[in-house]
């Protein structure tokens, strides 16, 4: 051992096992009262053979997600910063230094922001 190092002079403790599970992180079966481990997951927690989730969903409005997937993908190169502006201005777009992708034509984000589903 040289002079420069320090040996140590005590251990350490892992004491992940005495916390309680108020101090685990949330977790969907933990709130639907599941309380099993989740963390393996594929869908982010929730059990999709775990019927648990359904005497929740009670009166609700049944949902599928629509695939959104784009037709074509493509990586476009540009030489310089003022061909990058020009592009800009041809497709009609704002596009930062920070921009990595958009959608042509270009996407209206603001389209479904103001639907709600609303029960008289």
């Amino acid at each position: 051992m040289s002079d420069k190092e320090i040996k140590e002079s005590g251990t350490y403790e892992n004491c992940m096992e005495l916390l309680t599970e108020e101090h685990q992180p949330p977790t969907l079966n933990r709130f639907f009262g599941d309380g099993g481990d989740d963390t393996d997951s594929e869908d982010g927690g929730m059990d999709v053979d775990n019927k648990e989730w359904k005497k929740h969903w009670v009166g609700m409005p049944s949902f599928e997600q629509e695939k959104n997937e784009p037709y074509k993908r493509i990586i476009i190169s540009f030489r310089n910063q003022e061909d990058y502006e020009q592009f800009a201005k041809l497709i009609d777009q704002n596009l930062t230094e920070k921009t990595k992708s958009i959608w042509h034509p270009k996407l209206n984000r603001d389209e479904n922001s103001l639907k709600r589903w609303i029960e008289e």
